[in-house]
């Protein structure tokens, strides 16, 4: 039931996406007298068809996609005054270009509406790391952060971003009502390594000496999945180290983000919408990172362990919790409650989307301040999508992109947590589309404008048969890519 709904969603908001898309080249067409010949949703036969005055307005079988048909459109046909290659140059550029404006514009619209009814979720420090730069500027957790360097700022890897090229920071935060202004100079941090291992027998801690009697970094810089022998200050540890993975040198504040309450959203298996888990196997729950450490720690087998290593400290040692755990939450009417059950049943339970309610309170912003938000949280989204999606092309941020079995997981899953997220989705995507369709490549409309530029410059006509053969090209191409990310999609999927 939930993969049809999953369609239908998708359906349903690819739609949408395309008619705005498509009704940008259409208003285009018709003002600069140019004849639409067919206004078409999905492709293939009509299911339903209304003739109108010049134009055929027709929903199709395979709703995939649409399409609007201008006259001349076709090679073999004449240029007419009322055809697209009839008109003048500038007109052409001008409805080729308004597809994608208009879908760039329907997405900033979108997020107007979101913003001004939802509000929106800012970011929130969930720690402050002791010593750290963060700590002595005097950022505390819970703040809130509204603005970096004097710009607003919504997503922590725009803010990571910043933070990375390592200069001085200001920051503006919420504390408790109060706009409290904090400058921040990042710091170098050490490099981190995360470590699973199998069959694991022993203790951990302290400084890290060894790894089969190879000092600690010289060995990771060769890894191989191996039974070792990790010998270190406070003890030594056997097993098979099964994967490893590092974060590189980098500049850092010393702050993590907030995602997540621990305070449930909706009703489960085992507690109720309000309810406040509180203690997991005598470990406290008192920030996101310590649900996503209970999360670790009830996916792991009885012989495994997760070890987190700052240069060769050991900073965290992540071990499984025993088949049944002892739970300690607070009922939404203040009163203490505690529950044994298994931790296959706790981990479905807090693995499920939604489950928590957002750490960040929402920020409503009201008038001019809500459309000033909404604008610059759309411009960010768009340098992003900018600079991104050209890197796919060359085989870059393949994992940032997804392919149509990728975007119906999205819309389904945001179809799970109501109609905000699913707007949000389509916002997005229909700011991916336009931003997309006007690089220069051909098929997409960015090809076509870039003709129409040529001839405006050369004053030229140029051979429609040999722009048509290019877009046909271009369109075998893009076909071709659009199969590779389907591939990419399964994949992930799989698990691949």
């Amino acid at each position: 039931m939930s993969v049809l709904v999953n369609i239908i969603a998708f359906i349903l908001v690819f739609i949408f996406i395309v008619v705005v898309h498509e009704f940008g080249h259409y208003l285009f067409a018709v003002a600069f007298g140019v004849k639409v010949q067919e206004f078409a949703i999905g492709f293939g036969p009509a299911i339903y068809r209304k003739k109108g005055k010049k134009t055929d307005f027709r929903i199709n079988v395979f709703p995939l996609g649409g399409y609007v048909r201008l006259k001349g459109e076709d090679p073999q046909e004449q240029e007419d005054p009322d055809s697209l290659y009839g008109v003048a140059a500038w007109k052409r550029f001008l409805i080729v270009l308004a597809g994608p404006v208009f879908s760039i514009l329907a997405g900033y619209l979108l997020f107007v509406l979101i913003i001004s009814i939802w509000g929106y979720t800012p970011i929130i420090i969930d720690k402050v790391i002791p010593s750290s730069p963060a700590e002595q500027a005097g950022l505390q957790a819970n703040d809130i952060v509204l603005k970096l360097n004097g710009k607003y700022v919504f997503d922590t890897m725009d803010m990571t971003s910043i933070i990375r090229k390592g200069k001085p920071l200001t920051l503006e935060v919420l504390r408790k009502d109060t706009r409290i202004t904090v400058k921040v100079t990042p710091a170098l941090t050490q490099k981190e390594y995360f470590l699973y291992l199998k069959d694991v027998k022993g203790n951990i801690g302290g400084k890290v000496e060894s790894v089969n009697n190879i000092p600690f970094e010289r060995y990771i810089e060769k890894y191989t999945k191996e039974y070792v022998t990790i010998k270190s200050e406070l003890g030594e540890l056997k097993g098979l180290l099964d994967n490893v993975s590092n974060i590189p040198e980098r500049y850092a504040i010393g702050i993590y983000y907030g995602q997540f309450s621990n305070v449930f959203a909706k009703d489960s298996e085992i507690f109720s919408k309000g309810d406040t888990l509180v203690e997991v196997e005598g470990i406290k729950v008192e920030s996101t990172t310590d649900l996503m450490d209970i999360v670790t720690a009830l996916s792991l087998n009885s012989d495994e362990i997760y070890i987190r290593i700052k240069g060769e400290e050991v900073e965290q040692v992540i071990r499984p919790l025993p088949a049944n755990v002892k739970v300690r939450y607070s009922s939404k009417n203040g009163t203490q409650k505690e529950i044994t059950i298994s931790k296959e049943k706790l981990l479905s339970v807090l693995s499920t989307p939604g489950i928590f309610e957002m750490k960040a309170p929402k920020m409503k912003p009201r008038g001019l301040e809500a459309f000033s938000i909404a604008i610059a949280r759309s411009n960010r989204l768009a340098l992003y999508i900018w600079k991104t999606l050209p890197g796919v092309f060359v085989g870059r941020n393949i994992q940032d992109v997804s392919g149509p079995v990728g975007v119906v997981q999205v819309i389904g899953q945001a179809v799970q947590f109501g109609l905000e997220t699913v707007l949000i989705v389509v916002a997005v995507i229909t700011i991916n589309l336009g931003i997309f369709n006007l690089f220069p490549l051909p098929a997409l409309d960015g090809g076509r404008i870039i003709f129409a530029l040529v001839e405006m410059i050369s004053r030229k006509k140029i051979n429609r048969k040999v722009e048509n053969l290019i877009h046909t090209i271009g369109f075998f191409l893009l076909l071709g890519f659009l199969f590779f990310m389907t591939f990419v999609d399964i994949s992930r999927f799989f698990g691949e």
